[in-house]
């Protein structure tokens, strides 16, 4: 009895791809299982700024604190270094020194509450992706969001 033409191209298909089913499957639970541990490193309490870069939502302005309690940044029209120490949550800015530029359209003023909120700094709250700097009556200074995030 001869398969009607149809039904062998059918049966063909479905053969070939029957094997590829269970790859999907696999490829899908890898990536649901991949956005569930990128979703547990995003609220867990960040313990260390050393290694760490952030600014300020549509600006230019940053903060990047590197080994050894050194940290520079850009205020927005001017770039400045300094050192900093963290105990714990605990954070204290030495003394910052910075370039010497002038800046038109606001500039200089949003740097100016930029460098006072980080030298106000005592505390700080943050996660893989938010920085939160908090003064000594436990004001929120500014919330910066992380840069160097891959």
């Amino acid at each position: 009895m001869a398969i009607p033409y149809k039904a062998a191209f059918t049966a063909l298909r479905l053969a070939r791809t029957l094997p590829a089913i269970p790859l999907a499957i696999g490829a899908l639970a890898i990536m649901g299982c991949a956005k569930v541990v990128n979703d547990i490193g995003k609220n867990q309490p960040l313990t260390s700024l050393a290694g760490s870069e952030w600014g300020l939502a549509d600006t230019e302005q940053f903060i990047a604190f590197k080994s050894k309690g050194e940290v520079i940044g850009h205020g927005g029209c001017n770039r400045f270094f300094g050192t900093y120490t963290q105990d714990g949550t605990t954070l204290k800015f030495g003394p910052l020194a910075s370039t010497k530029m002038a800046c038109m359209g606001g500039k200089m003023q949003a740097e100016a509450e930029f460098m006072k909120s980080i030298q106000s700094a005592r505390r700080f709250e943050a996660t893989h992706f938010a920085l939160a700097f908090i003064d000594d009556k436990g004001e929120t200074l500014m919330r910066l969001q992380r840069r160097d995030w891959d």
